[in-house]
């Protein structure tokens, strides 16, 4: 099987912190987090691979795609082998968890050919972020800025 499909997301920088007030503010930045999936028949066998810093854990990756497999219900039919590249330091407050929990489920939805707008897409990474332990308040505020681009 040789179905890939590439997605980008990009940083963002945190103006009200959600953990203090359950509300949060962020603004995306020109940073960005590439993802390519590429699915196989290895059903429910997920890699991942972090290019731009391969030492770094892939457990949000591999949680993003299982995620989406389980709400197309295609978890028993696929697996998949992702690598991700990022300009955006790891754990310096540029979201660079939310960048490459958007860009893997975007690339991951492409890959399958499915559609799903803009929010569940989100929703699948925040909720994939919770599963990997990235996240205290679920970061939905720096998900939206990292996908929409703006103040969030």
């Amino acid at each position: 099987m040789s179905v890939r499909a590439q997605a980008i997301a990009h940083g963002a920088a945190t103006i009200v912190n959600a953990i203090v007030l359950g509300r949060g503010v962020a603004i995306g930045l020109d940073l960005w987090t590439k993802a390519e999936v590429k699915l196989t028949n290895e059903a429910k066998i997920v890699t991942g691979t972090i290019s731009s810093d391969p030492e770094e854990k892939t457990t949000l990756i591999e949680k993003t795609v299982a995620r989406v497999f389980r709400h197309f219900s295609v978890e028993k039919q696929f697996g998949a082998k992702v690598t991700t590249s990022s300009n955006i330091p790891i754990a310096r407050g540029l979201k660079s968890s939310s960048a490459a929990a958007n860009a893997v489920a975007l690339a991951t939805v492409a890959a399958l050919a499915k559609e799903l707008d803009d929010l569940s897409v989100i929703n699948l990474g925040v909720d994939a972020a919770f599963d990997s332990k990235v996240t205290v308040t679920g970061a939905f505020d720096d998900a939206c800025a990292s996908y929409f681009g703006g103040v969030q």
